[in-house]
């Protein structure tokens, strides 16, 4: 008997699987395949591997996750109390593999063992993307009937600013999970942002040259709670708006008059953003008069021929806020002004002097 194999009792089985189809003790054999646990991964709207922010609605098969399942005999999950542990998988990180022997299909499942369906109940998963980042607490939601997870202090930086957190969960019993797995439809937990630029026009016959030289957010917060219950996330934060974003600050030069993307998208917390006091009246329940609002700062260059460079800095208001789930696509388009010039001539003033009388 192998480690994991389903325990029978009576007629019933109700526990954990790893094993091949065999007869378990003296109980008769279940005149049945035993059906493998497998998942059909997809990422829900906005494909690399788990350093990565995913787009389009495809999982590639480079990724990794990790699942929770919640086993119970009655379809309602009635069983369970509030915030029971994981009684079926915990932590178990799911890859795409053919499995501990090599023996099988490629398909999403447990790279060490290989996972079966109990003949009765249904399962709950939740699934956390990528493996690498792990939830503060995992427990189930005797309310919802669904499972939840939080992530404390989770905070954006350099080193996980392209990481695209996401949760998937999906009920499913032996005779209702497809063929193809159990569809985890991923969705995202963070916001993403992109920043695009180009020219108006094509300037180049003006012998004129754009760099962009950086892009920060002002007043913002790269850290917050994560709670995700009832299929929603919920974010919390624990610090004040006061943080300031490089975003990114590598020059892009020779900008023209086509789109390009100024260095790679990054992820940040969703949040609201503090507005700019001077638009609000005091008596505005959205005043704090602590508050400093949330602004985008572009740093710029322009040089026409020879002449001295200009650089400068432009300062706009970030949109109201940034919610889960959402793509944030900011383009900054250099349109120039022309230098031109409006003349006129300002009249003679008359001055009368005095009369001079010549042979009076």
């Amino acid at each position: 008997m192998k480690t994991n194999q389903l325990i029978l009792i009576a007629a019933a089985v109700t526990a954990l699987t790893a094993c091949t189809k065999e007869t378990l003790g003296n109980q008769p054999e279940f005149n049945t395949d035993q059906a493998e646990i497998g998942f059909q991964a997809i990422a829900q709207k906005a494909t690399k591997a788990n350093d990565a922010i995913i787009t389009g609605t495809t999982y590639d098969t480079d990724n990794t996750f990790k699942v929770w399942g919640w086993q119970s005999p009655a379809a309602d999950f009635s069983e369970f109390a509030d915030d029971a542990a994981s009684n079926f998988m915990s932590n178990l990180e799911i890859s795409w593999t053919k499995g501990r022997d090599d023996s099988k299909a490629e398909a999403w499942r447990n790279a060490a063992n290989y996972y079966y369906w109990p003949f009765t109940g249904k399962i709950s998963f939740l699934a956390v993307h990528p493996s690498t980042v792990a939830p503060s607490t995992t427990g189930w939601d005797a309310t919802n009937d669904l499972p939840k997870a939080t992530f404390a202090d989770y905070t954006i930086s350099d080193a996980n600013k392209t990481v695209d957190l996401m949760l998937a969960n999906r009920a499913e019993t032996r005779e209702s999970v497809p063929g193809t797995g159990v569809a985890m439809v991923f969705n995202h937990a963070l916001s993403q942002i992109e920043v695009k630029v180009k020219t108006d026009e094509d300037y180049s016959a003006d012998n004129i040259v754009f760099d962009v030289e950086s892009v920060a957010f002002n007043n913002i917060d790269l850290s917050g709670d994560l709670a995700y219950a009832n299929n929603a996330f919920t974010w919390n934060d624990n610090t004040t708006q006061t943080e300031n974003w490089p975003y990114y600050s590598t020059v892009l030069a020779n900008i023209n008059d086509e789109y390009q993307v100024y260095g790679a998208a990054n992820v940040m917390i969703p949040q609201p953003a503090n507005e700019d006091l001077s638009k609000l009246d005091p008596s505005d329940a959205n005043y704090d008069a602590d508050d400093v609002p949330t602004t985008l700062t572009i740093g710029y260059s322009m040089q026409q021929g020879s002449n001295a460079k200009i650089t400068g800095t432009v300062t706009v208001a970030a949109p109201q806020e940034w919610q889960a789930g959402k793509k944030y696509n900011y383009t900054i388009n250099f349109k120039l002004k022309e230098i031109i010039f409006n003349p006129s001539v300002t009249n003679w003033v008359d001055v009368n002097v005095t009369t001079i009388n010549i042979f009076d």
